[in-house]
């Protein structure tokens, strides 16, 4: 069995700037599950809010990590110092 392992495109300034904008992503995210709580009468279960936030976790720190690869990879190749 073959592993392929994925191939690192090269980054810019421009990748880094978008996967930081990114991060800011949370806050939007808080702000739905607010709205969803606070501003319907159905609101949300505690399940449900569970569910939301551990999902809300697991995708920053996805975000996290792509923004410090592609931070790595920059001074790997010269463009950051």
């Amino acid at each position: 069995m073959e592993i392929i392992t994925p191939i690192k495109k090269e980054v810019d300034r421009f990748k880094l700037e978008e996967l930081i904008t990114s991060l800011y992503q949370i806050s939007e995210d808080i702000e739905s599950m607010m709205r969803k709580e606070f501003d319907t009468e159905e609101g949300l279960t505690e399940d449900q809010k569970m569910n939301i936030l551990i999902g809300m976790m697991e995708l920053h720190k996805v975000r996290c990590e792509a923004t410090f690869d592609c931070m790595e990879q920059l001074i790997k190749q010269g463009d950051l110092k």
